[in-house]
């Protein structure tokens, strides 16, 4: 796999892993469809799975809001489907905590 495929293959892991927990998938299930889309990159080892990882503390993070700002966007987020800073936050780390397991599932004996 060149670089440029293994980059596609890590950024794809990281933006679908933060996606599924954006959607509440349960773990189970997300978990499944990342080792399915892995092996259907080819990218099915731990270095992809943790440079994925990796990579959603790359990826751009919501705007830092106060508490008053979080508190009168709430009804209109919530009308729209908007998930607030604190969900979008959380979701990237339940999507990088799935990439971690991943990866250390492929690493046991």
């Amino acid at each position: 796999m060149s670089d440029q495929e293994r980059l596609r293959v890590v950024e794809g892991l990281a933006a679908t892993a933060v996606t599924l927990a954006e959607r509440d998938e349960r773990e189970v299930t997300a978990l499944g469809y990342l080792r399915d889309l892995s092996r259907q990159a080819g990218g099915r080892t731990p270095e992809v799975f943790r440079a994925a990882a990796s990579a959603i503390t790359n990826m751009p993070l919501p705007p830092v809001e106060s508490a008053e700002e979080t508190e009168s966007a709430r009804p209109m987020r919530e009308m729209l489907g908007v998930q607030s800073v604190e969900d979008q936050l959380t979701a990237a780390l339940r999507g990088r905590a799935w990439l971690l397991q991943l990866a250390e599932e492929l690493e046991a004996p």
